[in-house]
């Protein structure tokens, strides 16, 4: 009897205390998880409207892509920790002035964790158009498990590439020059 009692107490307790702390069922939370890792963008797919955060001149404002409608936009994901991504970025920084008068514009998105790193020296040397992910909403959704990667998006915001070449290689310009309207 009075184990039967230890054991009922220890259960209503281990039930207020979840209840008290707001815990959701495990269920809940690998739905939740689920349905994130399941929207995986394609080509030809319309691009989600995700906030970011803007890393320079409007310091702390909340950005979409939506705001680029109108011009193809080149976007490159990288972090700060990237060896690759630091090499490739003084040819994406020369591909983008080289354009600079076209109807493109070359994005570059952070997924970097700590703010400390992408406000670093990396940062202010890296200049142009800089955004911070603010969550890994856009990692999930555009599959992003590695870097650096190259996503092209239309006028309209629809994908149009989801692994473009990389800014070193010649292609790439040939390839953006070919975008009709460009």
């Amino acid at each position: 009897m009075l184990k039967t009692a230890i054991i009922t107490i220890m259960s209503f307790s281990a039930l207020l205390f979840s209840a008290y702390t707001g815990n959701t069922s495990s269920t809940e939370q690998e739905k939740t998880s689920a349905k994130i890792d399941t929207i995986k963008i394609k080509v030809g797919d319309k691009c989600p409207d995700i906030v970011f955060r803007d890393t320079v001149g409007y310091e702390g404002n909340d950005v979409k892509l939506s705001s680029f409608k109108g011009k193809y936009v080149l976007i490159d994901v990288w972090a700060s920790w990237c060896a690759p991504c630091r090499a490739q970025y003084p040819h994406f920084k020369a591909l983008a002035a080289k354009m600079e008068k076209k109807a493109i514009v070359f994005l570059s998105i952070s997924i970097d964790v700590q703010v400390w790193r992408w406000k670093g020296s990396v940062l202010n040397q890296m200049g142009g158009i800089q955004w911070k992910v603010k969550d890994e909403t856009f990692e999930k959704v555009f599959g992003i498990n590695t870097i650096p990667r190259y996503i092209l998006l239309d006028k309209k915001g629809t994908v149009l590439s989801l692994n473009m070449t990389m800014p070193s290689h010649p292609e790439l310009e040939q390839e953006l020059m070919k975008l009709k309207g460009i």
